[in-house]
């Protein structure tokens, strides 16, 4: 009789470890004052700002925009709109994370798209005895057509300069001292103290133009070193419980999803109304974490829940003042 021999093949299975945390989505960023400023240089121009509830990428809304830049300059004008920490506030740590997303649509287009560009700006302070200092990046295109949401991915890194390096869409860089106007502390985009980020809305040259446009669900992204699974079956759909529970503000929730699915992940109260959409996309095969900051919710009990083709899950997580 022949001894068989039965080989047992364990397949090395690489996953990525992702993370998506949720900066801004917009639903109510007026109203909540999750975007809690706006300018513009001088009059003529103007910049109005309202919650948008009827036209939305992600969750229950959008920030329409629509902003009349005079021609006051030379070199051009801006509207800009954006989040400051409070003063006693604790900075906004992004040091985790590699890139931004933003997701724009464009309803009216400026009348001289070759003379206008799209800023975002992100402002750091170390420490509570130094001023702010600014970092731009800078897309020449994004906003030159009417065109339905688009996402505008943004690298979250910092380049190189003599200080007079101008922005464009590789990074940011440090506010040009040439252009005047910018305060400056160690000149190092300290990722781990942001104190605050804004939008612009810039025409490049003396001519007056306009724009109306929306801005939804604006998150940070990374991608982590890769964790290995050691079969090609034991990773299965599940939900974990958020930590840290009881949290305020912020806490994080962890998920696996073991092939590609359209994931959604929300929160809701405890009448059942949806108060965050955290996720809702298509995600490939990984272990996720994403953070849910409950910036102007009441304490309470809430309610995440998790929903792909395959998989429905929910827990539950106390927000305490």
């Amino acid at each position: 009789m022949k001894q068989i021999n039965l080989i047992l093949r364990v397949m090395i299975l690489p996953i990525m470890l992702f993370s998506q945390i949720l900066i801004n989505d917009f639903d109510g960023a007026v109203t909540e004052e999750t975007i809690n400023w706006k300018s513009v240089e001088r009059s003529p121009s103007t910049l109005e700002i309202r919650d948008d509830s009827t036209d939305a990428h992600e969750g229950a809304g959008a920030l329409y925009a629509t902003a009349s830049i005079g021609g006051l300059n030379e070199w051009g004008s801006f509207a800009q709109l954006g989040y400051n920490v409070s003063s006693n506030g604790t900075p906004m740590d992004w040091s985790d994370s590699d890139t931004l997303s933003l997701w724009i649509k464009v309803y009216f287009m400026p009348n001289f798209p070759e003379n206008f560009v799209f800023r975002v700006h992100l402002s750091d302070r170390p420490s509570p005895d130094v001023p702010k200092e600014e970092y731009i990046f800078e897309h020449a295109e994004i906003v030159d057509n009417e065109q339905e949401w688009v996402k505008l991915n943004i690298p979250l890194i910092e380049r190189e300069t003599d200080g007079g390096t101008l922005p464009n869409d590789e990074g940011f860089v440090l506010f040009p001292k040439n252009w005047g106007g910018g305060t400056y502390n160690n000149e190092g985009l300290d990722l781990d103290k942001l104190v605050g980020y804004n939008f612009s809305l810039v025409t490049t040259s003396h001519e007056a133009d306009e724009i109306e446009v929306a801005f939804d669900y604006f998150t940070r992204n990374g991608c982590c070193a890769s964790i290995v699974s050691d079969t090609d079956n034991d990773m299965n759909f599940s939900l974990s419980a958020n930590h840290p529970n009881p949290f305020n503000p912020s806490t994080e929730i962890q998920y696996q999803i073991p092939r590609p699915s359209h994931v959604q992940l929300n929160v809701f109260n405890l009448l059942g109304q949806k108060v965050r959409t955290l996720v809702n996309t298509v995600q490939p095969a990984g272990i996720y974490h994403v953070s849910f900051v409950a910036n102007n919710l009441p304490a309470g009990i809430y309610f995440f829940r998790i929903e792909t083709d395959d998989f429905i899950e929910t827990r539950k997580m106390t927000l305490v003042p």
